[in-house]
């Protein structure tokens, strides 16, 4: 696939029953085994710790917003959470086709037959509040473009805007390399506070490199539909329970593939750099 093709998407029934999407020029299934409202609900709402942030008003990043999985379950998650009232999200992503895709497979999908009119206004509207119930409001904007390019003209126009989760689902490294990189992570670094959690469903050695080199505090949270343990992020090292250890080192340094493929030569000399430098891999 070429970096500036658009998305198309199809309906794809797994062999243990669960309905998804593939992507249709890359053939890639999306939300692995476990499909999308369970990695949604289960990765991003729950083990980012949205639930638990004790905030009455959060922002978001939705990077990579799909068939929107992760706006259902925050949709779903705002109308009935204890605490929060306000959630503002930004959703990045090429444009919105994946989600016209869940708007027409909507039988298919519990959280999107709930939410079907918010679907519905969505794929009309890039900016718009949605009352989840009384004195609770969703604030949606839609960021639709090249997400290298995109990540940083928002903060030319909101320099204060800080996040306090960013949900990481673009389409998997080895099929776009570039939405992986060292320099991407490290303009998300530049909306990131002490407490910003960042999650991901990706496992990859050579993304935990990039996050650790571009500032963040870097650990695992649970796995989505794999063996191996989702990565957790965050702006300080007291936010990560399990952080990586520092033999994450000799991991880097041994492994087959320890840059993403779209890292330059001038990146790679500094993510080992940086890598090696991070306080996480001091004595605390």
């Amino acid at each position: 696939m070429t970096e500036t093709q658009g998305n198309r998407y199809t309906l794809e029934v797994l062999d243990n029953g669960v309905v998804s999407f593939r992507h249709a020029q890359t053939g890639e299934i999306l939300h692995g085994s476990v499909g999308p409202e369970k990695e949604a609900t289960e990765l991003y709402i729950d083990a980012s710790g949205l639930g638990k942030c004790g905030k009455s008003e959060v922002v978001v990043f939705d990077v990579g917003t799909g068939c929107g999985a992760q706006l259902m379950a925050l949709l779903d998650f705002l109308k009935i959470s204890q605490s929060i009232q306000e959630i503002h999200v930004y959703s990045f992503d090429l444009e919105k086709e994946g989600l016209r895709a869940a708007l027409e497979a909507r039988k298919q999908f519990a959280s999107v037959e709930r939410n079907h009119l918010f679907l519905e206004k969505a794929l009309l509207e890039s900016s718009f509040t949605w009352k989840c119930g009384e004195n609770k409001n969703f604030h949606w904007n839609f960021i639709g473009g090249d997400f290298r390019e995109t990540i940083r003209s928002l903060l030319e126009k909101e320099p204060q805007l800080r996040a306090d989760f960013i949900f990481y689902d673009f389409f998997s490294p080895a099929s776009h390399p570039w939405l992986w990189t060292f320099d991407l992570f490290e303009n998300l670094h530049a909306y990131c506070k002490e407490t910003t959690h960042l999650v991901t469903y990706s496992s990859a050695t050579c993304v935990k490199a990039a996050l650790v080199a571009a500032g963040w505090f870097v650990g695992t949270t649970i796995p989505s539909g794999k063996k191996a343990q989702s990565i957790f992020a965050a702006g300080s090292r007291g936010e990560v329970a399990h952080l990586l250890p520092i033999k994450f080192i000799s991991t880097f340094s041994l492994s087959h593939k320890p840059f993403c493929e779209a890292e330059t030569s001038e990146s790679q000399i500094e993510i080992r750099k940086r890598l090696l430098a991070h306080t996480q891999f001091k004595e605390s």
